[in-house]
């Protein structure tokens, strides 16, 4: 089981950074990705539902994290801007549901709960990196 938080931790890392290679916010620099370092790495972790569970723990609190910083966006933003903002956030949500299907449908439903743990994963790192995306919008208005 080791072996296999220990895979996973390489997978989360391989994808944060490949996927964010252009963002100043490193993937241990944010505090949820601190928080799901920490707890993958809990000994008390000891299967793949323990793992699923607070992967499925870290999509909620981006998700979370998406909406806050969208909120505090779109109070920055000229109401041209927030249009544009809004369009793209719905087709966003499309999106996402449309993967989120994609993923249940492929990945989710390989034989071996590794598949569901990956599955799991994508779904996390689906809304982590909209979130990251939006913190780099957000930035922009610190440069």
């Amino acid at each position: 089981m080791n072996l296999l938080k220990f895979l996973l931790a390489a997978v989360f890392a391989f994808l944060s950074a490949t996927t964010h290679a252009d963002v100043d916010i490193k993937p241990t620099q944010h505090p949820i990705d601190a928080w799901y370092e920490a707890k993958m790495a809990n000994e008390s972790v000891v299967s793949t539902a323990d793992m699923r569970d607070l992967t499925n723990q870290a999509r909620i609190k981006w998700d979370n994290e998406l909406n806050v910083v969208y909120q505090r966006l779109m109070k920055r933003l000229s109401p041209k801007q927030q249009a544009a903002l809004r369009k793209s956030q719905q087709q966003w949500l499309k999106y996402r549901d449309a993967e989120g299907n994609t993923i249940l449908e492929i990945v989710s439903t390989q034989q071996g709960t590794i598949h569901q743990l990956s599955g799991t994963n994508l779904g996390m790192q689906l809304v982590r990196s909209r979130a990251l995306d939006l913190l780099k919008y957000e930035q922009e208005f610190e440069n």
